[in-house]
């Protein structure tokens, strides 16, 4: 193999290489990316045997082959040269040899044979196109209220549907909340999907500085997405995810628009004061028009504040962790957040007031 790039596309590609492969003491080929040269391109593949990633470079290429070298000693070689530099790259016996202007650095590789495959897909078959801004937009609104422990891998994983009649539909749980976001697409022949919650974390790493389209194509327990650089496969979850749309209330006793940055700010300041839950408790007083956010902690003290509110309903106490609201509020994107209450012991209901493309339930803390 022999090719010539510039630093700053090699590094960037290092970078996205970097992270995902394996810190893996039993097989070090999974410690190291594969550097391919072929036709008119350049090619970076690293996998841990969950995803896999294949970046492409431009480069001039003089010659075809490939080697497997240390991920993390490449990049770190690679990311201290001038970004304008224009790097050779040439292997002699599994070792690749780097020159630049001022010059000459050899690090021992291993044989590409030994690197495991990168999974073969038909792009022409079952594909679904969607703008990668659209995609990543459905993914951060969800990703977050995903269970973290794998007791239960359905929920730790985000679910994504679609079909003729319904909105491509991305949602996640822990069973403490809930987030659904819906967007303009539908299609009558997506298949449901379940995402590790740990494999969309390096979904949206790689793909949020990508421009332009993305392209979805579902596998036998695989999913690849594929844009104009980056081909991307991810491990799917088994299992089935639960109904969830039993639980999302249809009415409300109690609906109170609110400013959602009054209402966020006052979370957080009362946050200070909460204890070990982060336990706030909201009184909804509709007579006065308030909303009262309260919180108390034999340590540090007590907060109460009331914030002015459109309310329609009945009064109401209850509590919540306020970390989760917080959440939640992050994607409403009006100046203003509509909360359906069902009473006590029931769960929220966040959402925008003109806009019901994301939801946000959220269960209430009980006996604080």
């Amino acid at each position: 193999m022999e090719l010539k790039c510039l630093t700053f596309h090699f590094k960037d590609a290092l970078n996205l290489a970097e992270k995902i492969s394996s810190k893996n003491i039993t097989l070090p080929i999974l410690n190291s990316v594969l550097i391919s040269s072929e036709k008119k391109e350049m090619k970076l593949t690293a996998t841990n045997l969950e995803i896999g990633i294949e970046i492409k470079i431009p480069a001039k290429i003089e010659k075809e082959g490939k080697v497997a070298v240390p991920v993390k000693l490449i990049y770190n070689f690679i990311s201290n040269l001038p970004t304008d530099e224009t790097v050779s790259l040439k292997v002699s016996r599994n070792n690749l040899l780097i020159e630049t202007s001022h010059s000459s650095t050899i690090i021992k590789g291993y044989s590409p044979e030994d690197f495991p495959l990168f999974p073969s897909v038909k792009e022409k078959e079952n594909s679904f196109i969607f703008a990668i801004s659209d995609f990543l937009l459905g993914l951060n609104a969800v990703y977050y209220a995903a269970s973290l422990t794998e007791i239960k891998p359905e929920i730790a994983s985000v679910f994504i549907s679609s079909s003729k009649n319904t909105p491509l539909t991305f949602v996640a749980t822990d069973s403490f909340r809930l987030a659904r976001k819906t967007l303009h697409y539908n299609f009558s022949n997506f298949p449901l999907l379940l995402i590790p919650y740990r494999n969309v974390l390096e979904l949206i790493r790689i793909f949020e500085n990508e421009k332009g389209d993305i392209k979805l194509i579902p596998s036998k327990n695989q999913l690849f997405l594929i844009s104009d650089k980056i081909k991307f496969v991810s491990r799917l979850t088994e299992g089935t995810f639960p109904d969830y749309e039993e639980i999302i209330p249809k009415t409300s006793l109690t609906d109170v628009i609110i400013n959602k940055q009054l209402f966020n700010n006052n979370l957080k300041i009362a946050g200070v004061f909460s204890g070990k839950l982060n336990e706030v408790k909201l009184e909804i007083i509709p007579d006065k028009k308030i909303l009262k956010v309260q919180t108390s902690n034999s340590d540090f003290g007590e907060h109460v504040s009331s914030i002015p509110a459109d309310i329609n309903g009945e009064k109401l106490k209850i509590a919540f962790n306020h970390r989760y609201l917080v959440d939640g509020l992050r994607f409403i994107s009006s100046d203003k957040v509509l909360l359906r209450f069902n009473g006590e012991n029931k769960p929220l209901l966040m959402t925008d007031p003109k806009d019901n493309s994301f939801c946000y339930l959220v269960m209430p803390m009980k006996d604080i």
